[in-house]
């Protein structure tokens, strides 16, 4: 299907495609630069290819051109002007613009979070919320420190110890959270949101 979603949460600007498409299909109407046609043949997975291109189509969704995005030494997707967070998970890419440091994660909710949940978190859900349940409240707790990393743009900082969400309440749409500095904590306001098995989260300055 064609471009999926687009929404303005105060000024920050989210743009959704659902990957349904073919390569093919995704490059028809896309002009490509040099530059991105040789990044693209360097993809071998037939995904990747499709969210590199489906990337491109976000950003003609939000009126820049395609060559506007690059990338620092690091890997940090930047765009001139504002601040960009670029997401995928499964058939879904997702970008946020902001004039704002921002952040977002999608994710799709599955049993293997359980698993990797005390490596990243110290919450523990309560005994007696059922399985599912807690698939989607670590699920949820996951796209906010995934987003807090993002924001933070800091080599040293601790995934586990320094992304903290002091006061988690699973399926809250809006909660406060902490990236620890040694000069001092910063606070973000985090924004969840829930979608047919799929969870994210953009997390933004106070």
């Amino acid at each position: 299907m064609p471009f999926f979603q687009q929404l303005h949460i105060v000024d920050t600007h989210v743009y959704t495609w659902q990957l349904t498409e073919t390569v093919v299909q995704l490059s028809s109407g896309l002009t490509l630069s040099q530059r991105e046609e040789e990044r693209l043949t360097t993809l071998h997975s037939e995904k990747k290819q499709r969210e590199f291109l489906a990337l491109r189509h976000l950003l003609r969704e939000a009126q820049l051109p395609t060559t506007a995005l690059y990338y620092t030494s690091e890997g940090k997707p930047q765009i001139e002007g504002q601040y960009i967070s670029i997401s995928h998970s499964h058939d879904f890419v997702m970008i946020a613009l902001s004039p704002h440091p921002i952040g977002i994660d999608i994710e799709r909710c599955t049993p293997r979070i359980l698993r990797l949940a005390p490596r990243f978190t110290p919450w523990q859900a309560p005994s007696d919320m059922d399985e599912l349940t807690q698939i989607q409240a670590y699920t949820q707790l996951w796209t906010i420190k995934e987003a807090l990393y993002k924001i933070a743009d800091l080599p040293s900082v601790r995934f586990y110890e320094d992304l903290q969400v002091p006061h988690f309440q699973s399926f809250a749409s809006r909660q406060q959270a902490l990236i620890t500095h040694p000069e001092g904590d910063k606070a973000y306001e985090t924004r969840s949101f829930f979608w047919e098995g799929y969870i994210w989260t953009v997390v933004s300055e106070e």
